[in-house]
């Protein structure tokens, strides 16, 4: 017989040999259901057929099956959870050093390059998960800056709007070309645009793509002739779309001229900055005056200080997004006043997103005044989110007192669980041994209360990937006088430890890139070098799962565990299911065992399965 009869023939009989040649229990007769009366014109109707037990009993095992798989995702997508922030920061400061590059040039090239070879050793999380929950890692690991200057100006030219107009088919190629990457093709395009069909739909936004391509291809002489076709788009086309993000973009040419040794150019871009500090609402000019802003702090920093200061202190509405931009800048600069303005803002500013980027960014000012006022607003306070901000910036300081502060918050029962959890896979994160963190999580976990910390808990535990941890883990499992919830929390961080690792996060330490950003990365020493040859194998979960299966009494436990050695990798747990299917006693484990071994590709479970049939 083939192995495709094989298959075949067990999807037809398995069903019914599963309820009835296994089943140590005589079927339940079916419940009987009421005949109508014969109608005049009509046979009597038939009585309905009652579901047979073995289907019935079939559905149930695949149900089991089902929910402790769902049991074993959930523990996964707990661990990604706890470990999403880490990589959420990480990518946060890929993105700031991103963004920074277009305007510090070479050194800030070098400085994303490194830290995207950090990010992708670190690794940590499957990032649809982290996708799942972007909105919160988004306010996390925001980058002080406005969605309005993050954007800046436009960069991708609109769709084609006018077939009948005779620049269309110029203005199709300009597009192509700028998108394409061959900036000189799509400036000269977009020049005959203007030049040949100034009355065209296309003609009043032409010049600035014009200037951002030759922006792009830099050089002092592309520079300057795109700082003249913005010139022209202003006089021409006053009314011009695109006129806003001209102002911008005409601020960034400024400021890379200025850097070159443009006098005037530099005059012209001190004043603009000023302009951020007086009094009145930006409007249109908003992206201008941000942009003149960070050319300044990045040309003369102790010309643009009392500036920032200036920004700082103002309070409408409407400088909302300066003041989020200013906070970004202070933090660049390496002079004693920066931390004390960060912590005021921190302190008075009356927008939310201004005090948490200032609290955000204090961890990259090394001095016991920020040190202070991190370690003040992580202790206390009533803004949940801005008290798990404190904690993060204390995870990146370099001070002792910081860390002890994330130990104290783990270690205190009145904070709430959540900070407490955030603390403790902060305060794990800088630890590069498991075996020296195993002792505090053991006795953090005798001293919690509460479930959900506990499972907080146990997801550090399982971090360390070590045999302590995994007989730690074990013991909870077969402890009666825990919950089942924590209990089946534990069997499912027993197999995810093993049979799943890569949701296994990587021991970091903390270290400063050439940027002088401080950032987490892969420790000496730890996993995230290892390969998978250090990682526990399935052997040795699965011997872990068979006996706590011999020892619990609760059916839903047995039930997991037996789910769990499915779930194994290279077949593992195949064993001991077989032992279940051939000598359990209790019929309905007996039926789960054998559902399970029917999922599996396995030549002995195979054969079990044959012999049940030939039975």
């Amino acid at each position: 017989m083939s192995m495709q009869q094989v298959n075949r023939t067990l999807a037809l009989v398995l069903p019914w040999l599963v309820g009835s040649a296994l089943s140590a229990q005589p079927p339940r007769a079916p419940r009987p259901v009421p005949v109508p009366a014969p109608a005049p014109a009509a046979p009597p109707a038939p009585a309905a057929p009652a579901p047979a037990t073995a289907p019935m009993a079939f559905g149930l095992d695949q149900l089991d099956m089902s929910r402790a798989s769902l049991e074993m995702a959930r523990a996964g997508v707990e661990m990604a959870r706890a470990l999403a922030p880490m990589a959420a920061m990480q990518a946060g400061e890929l993105a700031r050093a991103d963004v920074a590059m277009t305007m510090s040039g070479d050194v800030m090239r070098a400085a994303s390059a490194e830290l995207a070879r950090e990010l992708a050793a670190l690794n940590t999380t499957d990032m649809v998960e982290l996708a799942a929950r972007g909105q919160a890692l988004a306010s996390l690991a925001g980058d002080g800056r406005s969605a309005s200057w993050r954007s800046g100006y436009r960069t991708e030219a609109p769709a084609p709007w006018d077939a009948q107009d005779p620049a269309d088919s110029l203005y199709r190629d300009a597009r192509k070309a700028l998108s394409g990457n061959s900036y000189s093709r799509a400036a000269e395009l977009f020049k005959e645009i203007r030049q040949k069909y100034p009355k065209s739909s296309y003609a009043s936004d032409a010049p600035y793509w014009e200037a951002f391509a030759l922006q792009r291809q830099g050089g002092e002489t592309n520079l300057r002739l795109a700082q003249d076709a913005l010139g022209l788009q202003q006089r021409d086309y006053p009314r011009a779309a695109t006129r806003g993000d001209a102002a911008a973009l005409s601020a960034r040419i400024s400021g890379m001229l200025a850097r070159r040794g443009d006098e005037q150019m530099a005059t012209t871009i001190a004043g603009r900055a000023q302009r951020a500090a007086d009094d009145g609402c930006p409007r249109a000019e908003e992206d201008e005056r941000i942009e003149a802003l960070n050319a300044l702090s990045q040309m003369a920093p102790e010309q643009a200080m009392p500036i920032l200061k200036k920004v700082l202190a103002r309070r409408e509405p409407c400088t909302q997004a300066l003041r989020r931009t200013a906070v970004w800048m202070v933090a660049r600069q390496k002079q004693p006043e920066a931390a004390s303005l960060l912590v005021q803002a921190a302190k008075n500013d009356p927008d939310k997103e201004v005090r948490e980027q200032a609290v955000f960014w204090l961890a990259n000012v090394p001095t016991d005044e920020a040190v202070d006022m991190l370690i003040d607003l992580a202790k206390d306070g009533s803004d949940l989110e801005l008290r798990k901000r404190a904690v993060y910036a204390l995870s990146r300081s370099r001070s002792e007192r910081a860390v002890a502060t994330l130990r104290e918050i783990t270690m205190d029962s009145r904070t709430s669980d959540e900070l407490r959890g955030e603390a403790l896979m902060w305060y794990v994160s800088r630890s590069t041994s498991g075996s020296d963190r195993l002792p505090f999580l053991k006795d953090l976990y005798g001293k919690a209360n509460s479930v959900p910390f506990k499972q907080q808990v146990l997801r550090a535990v399982v971090a360390t990937r070590s045999d302590d941890s995994r007989a730690m883990l074990q013991s909870i499992a077969l402890d009666g006088r825990e919950t089942l919830e924590i209990r089946r929390t534990a069997i499912s961080y027993i197999a995810s430890g093993g049979g799943f690792s890569n949701w296994a996060p990587r021991v970091v330490a903390q270290t400063r890139n050439s940027a002088g950003v401080t950032v987490m990365a892969p420790a000496a020493g730890s996993s995230a070098s290892a390969d998978a040859a250090g990682r526990p194998n399935g052997a040795i979960i699965a011997a872990s799962l068979s006996q706590i299966y011999d020892k619990v009494d609760e059916g839903e436990l047995r039930r997991q565990a037996l789910s769990s050695l499915v779930s194994l990798r290279d077949n593992a747990g195949i064993d001991k299911l077989l032992d279940v299917a051939k000598n359990e006693k209790n019929a309905e484990l007996r039926r789960s065992a054998v559902s399970y071994l029917s999922r599996t590709k396995d030549p002995r479970a195979i054969a079990l399965l044959q012999d049940i049939i030939n039975k």
